[in-house]
């Protein structure tokens, strides 16, 4: 069982069981806090960081925040932050005002990109110790210098109710599978269930073919085939967590971290990493071009970039850090419950698509794959 450091896994546990009926977007690390964020401590501090509420930020207060506070002679402090999409809009708003209401944020890997359109963050020269460490797909650079560093990562599994479906589902195949008709609980949206990465991986020798509008049809109407299987396409995470608790819909696409944590609470859940490669998505860090507080910034994005502090962020988060794995000191077992075989066997998704095409890609989407069935 992962977190061979408890921290106190038993009320950690307790209060993930209570908070999940509002989880939010992306397994615990995607719990949305559904906060307002209010103001950065401005240049005499306290250095403010938005991350993912709920359990989320309680972990990173303990685990994170805590020691750092300890180590350096200013205060950095957490902010629950509402999803990404709504944070950027404030953000956008913000920094044209020359306001900053975070200085630090986790963002998704499309809110950097549509950041980067907005002259969001700061761009960083490089001057970070531990940038060494951090795994290369995962430091955004672009003219200018570093856009994003990975502050952590999730998978996103195939899972069963193991009372009603005992052999492991392991393969995406399973979703076009007629065995499994009606079966499953799909992630409603293209940008959050990466089932156009899926399908190209699985059907057309990889993502090259989403490169066109073209190819992307192609995708979709192949991906036509799991409808029949899908029982429901859920927006809201918590719906499929108590379905799949309960065996009403016994499988389907969740994040690993969610499922671990179901599992501890003693659901008879099982999360399974696919042979064709689970989906590896990840947050980043990002700072504020409005931020006075650059140097703070960088201290404890470089903090957070540490082997050790990745290390105890995973094992007590389930996600998965993101430096490279000959610098995490986390046993092969725990890691193999938190990461499967690793990053390079992962899904990577296209997440360019859905910034350069968000809404052809949406409308298509929904013409193809959502039209006429239930979305919960």
């Amino acid at each position: 069982m992962p977190g061979h450091d408890t921290h106190n896994r038993r009320e950690f546990l307790r209060k993930t069981t209570a908070g999940l009926g509002a989880a939010g977007l992306a397994g615990l690390a995607g719990c949305s806090g559904g906060g307002v964020l209010g103001g950065a401590g401005g240049p005499s501090g306290p250095l403010t960081v938005a991350v993912y509420g709920g359990v989320f930020q309680e972990v990173m207060d303990e685990q994170l925040f805590a020691p750092f506070n300890e180590e350096f002679d200013f205060e950095a402090e957490s902010e629950a932050q509402p999803t990404s999409e709504e944070a950027l809009v404030q953000y956008e708003n913000a920094v044209s005002a020359g306001e900053a209401p975070v200085d630090v944020a986790i963002m998704a890997n499309t809110g950097v990109l549509q950041g980067l359109n907005s002259d969001l963050w700061h761009l960083w020269d490089g001057e970070f110790e531990n940038l060494q460490y951090i795994s290369d797909g995962l430091v955004r650079e672009v003219d200018g210098g570093i856009a994003s560093i990975g502050a952590l990562s999730w998978y996103i599994n195939l899972v069963q109710n193991t009372e009603i479906i005992e052999e492991p589902i392991d393969t995406w195949e399973a979703l076009w599978d007629s065995q499994y008709q009606d079966q499953l609980a799909l992630l409603g949206y293209a940008s959050n269930s990466f089932l156009l990465e899926v399908t190209a991986n699985v059907h057309f020798d990889g993502k090259d073919v989403l490169n066109s509008r073209e190819g992307v049809r192609e995708v979709l109407q192949k991906l036509e085939g799991v409808k029949s299987q899908a029982n429901m396409w859920y927006e809201n995470e918590a719906e499929f967590q108590q379905r799949l608790r309960d065996g009403e819909v016994p499988a389907g696409m969740l994040y690993n971290d969610i499922t671990l944590v179901m599992q501890d609470e003693g659901a008879p859940v099982q999360s399974n990493f696919v042979q064709e490669g689970s989906i590896l998505d990840s947050g980043h860090w990002v700072t504020l071009s409005s931020s006075e507080l650059t140097e703070e910034a960088r201290q404890f994005i470089d903090y957070a970039s540490r082997p050790e502090v990745q290390d105890r962020v995973a094992e007590n988060l389930y996600t998965s850090p993101t430096i490279d794995r000959q610098y995490s000191e986390i046993d092969e077992e725990t890691y193999k419950t938190i990461s499967g075989p690793g990053p390079d066997e992962a899904i990577i998704p296209k997440y360019e698509l859905y910034v350069e095409e968000e809404d052809w890609v949406n409308e298509q989407w929904n013409e193809f794959i959502i039209s006429g069935d239930n979305v919960s």
